[in-house]
């Protein structure tokens, strides 16, 4: 992927900047106006979580059902696409300024991505094999973005699944609560690193997983002193829903 300027400058942090499910600390979460304000705010690294539907189709969206963002009901992958191109986004901070209340695809997003110069940080959720692991990889590949594209999961077969395909994207392990295990189970990986909870893992664990070639993201970290604390402590990566 390689190394970008695009850095989070704000209290003099040098880690790079990701927005969680977009800017969604002013927009509603993986809305395209989320994306589309974080590119504007200049971020590293926009977020957005990708589910599969009941016709192989893909759509950005955090839960695997509609009911608590949406006007629709029902799980994700028990509906096509043309059923979930019929629910709007109907609740999140910054509701009345979204024009386009549409649940997004990784198409959508990673246009925005591309049109901002930020790197699509994907997480695989919920997927059930490398068939739909596939289906990401070549959006991905469709618009151009592998070298401006990052894979997080809590699955670990999913990004081996991803690293069947290439080990040129890099991937993340997410976890909540990091450990020393949890790193070196990442760093088998390959080109990889660990994504934890801050409010459940030592402020040594950084440390730790540079020894192992391992780069270190973490979430959600959305005040300021506590964005300097894991900057100091040596994150790579700061995922926050507001920047």
């Amino acid at each position: 992927m390689g190394e970008t300027n695009l850095r989070e400058k704000k209290g003099g942090l040098s880690c790079r900047s990701i927005a969680h499910r977009g800017l969604s600390a002013e927009a509603p979460e993986n809305s395209l106006l989320a994306f589309e304000l974080a590119g504007q705010r200049g971020v590293w690294g926009i977020e957005t979580d990708v589910h599969a539907t009941a016709d192989g189709a893909l759509v950005c969206i955090h839960d695997d059902t509609v009911d608590r963002t949406t006007d629709g009901t029902g799980p994700v992958r028990e509906m096509t696409l043309e059923q979930l191109r019929r629910c709007r986004i109907d609740r999140g901070r910054g509701l009345e300024r979204c024009e386009d209340r549409s649940i997004p695809t990784p198409t959508t997003y990673l246009d925005v991505c591309r049109r901002y110069g930020a790197v699509a940080v994907i997480e695989l959720k919920g997927l059930v094999d490398i068939n739909e692991v596939r289906a990401v990889y070549e959006a991905v590949r469709g618009m151009g973005m592998e070298e401006r594209c990052m894979c997080i999961s809590f699955q670990i077969e999913r990004l081996r699944d991803l690293r069947a395909l290439t080990k040129d994207i890099p991937v993340q392990l997410l976890t909540e609560g990091g450990s020393r295990a949890t790193v070196d189970r990442a760093a088998a990986l390959g080109n990889s690193g660990i994504d934890f909870r801050t409010t459940k893992t030592g402020l040594s664990l950084p440390a730790y997983a540079h020894q192992k070639g391992c780069t270190v993201n973490v979430w959600t970290v959305n005040w300021d002193f506590r964005k300097r604390m894991w900057a100091q402590a040596g994150a790579d990566f700061i995922t926050s829903n507001r920047w």
